[in-house]
């Protein structure tokens, strides 16, 4: 029973704020971004990654909201190892971690965590980016074909009732919140 009360309730909680800022996000990428960026991001590959290192490092993006980001910038033509690059470094890096870490420790050790998290970030983008050329697959072809495996009417029953489960959620927490109740 606890694992429940922990799956939907804590952790329902935990990323329903970064869920929804995620999906809005990529919403806004999708309708702005321009449909073009396969040509830019597949001529520059190495390039387009070092964007989205710069990109993602200083941003506060938790993984639960970069998903659903990558997604749409995938969608949009951006190459998968740079969308990887920034799933791998905007989490573990931003602006508050390396204030952290430069304080805990020093300003070398700093410069060795973001060395190496740009480094191993590089390395799997482009070898993520070598096995999709390799297997002949193109990314942005392959974005949102889950949605033609599960029918429609499933789709927007799921929708419903996570919608429903983040609403009930909050209203509980606001509830329990103004009363002084303690949650679980």
């Amino acid at each position: 029973m606890s694992g429940f009360q922990y799956a939907y309730g804590d952790l329902l909680s935990d990323i329903t704020k970064p869920f929804i800022i995620g999906i809005f996000i990529a919403g806004l990428i999708t309708f702005f971004f321009p449909d073009d960026l396969t040509v830019w991001a597949n001529e520059h590959n190495f390039i387009s990654m070092l964007v989205m290192l710069v990109v993602g490092m200083p941003m506060y993006v938790c993984a639960t909201s970069s998903t659903p980001i990558a997604a749409a910038l995938i969608l949009k033509g951006l190459n998968p190892g740079a969308a990887l690059v920034f799933l791998l470094a905007g989490p573990a890096t931003n602006a508050a971690t390396m204030n952290i870490v430069k304080n805990l420790f020093n300003t070398r050790a700093l410069i060795i965590y973001l060395s190496m998290i740009s480094i191993c970030s590089l390395a799997m983008g482009l070898l993520v980016d070598q096995i999709y050329v390799l297997s002949g697959i193109q990314a942005s072809a392959t974005v949102g074909q889950a949605s033609e495996i599960i029918p429609y009417p499933v789709q927007l029953s799921a929708a419903l009732v996570l919608t429903l489960l983040m609403a009930w959620n909050k209203i509980s927490t606001l509830r329990h919140f103004r009363t002084g109740h303690s949650i679980g």
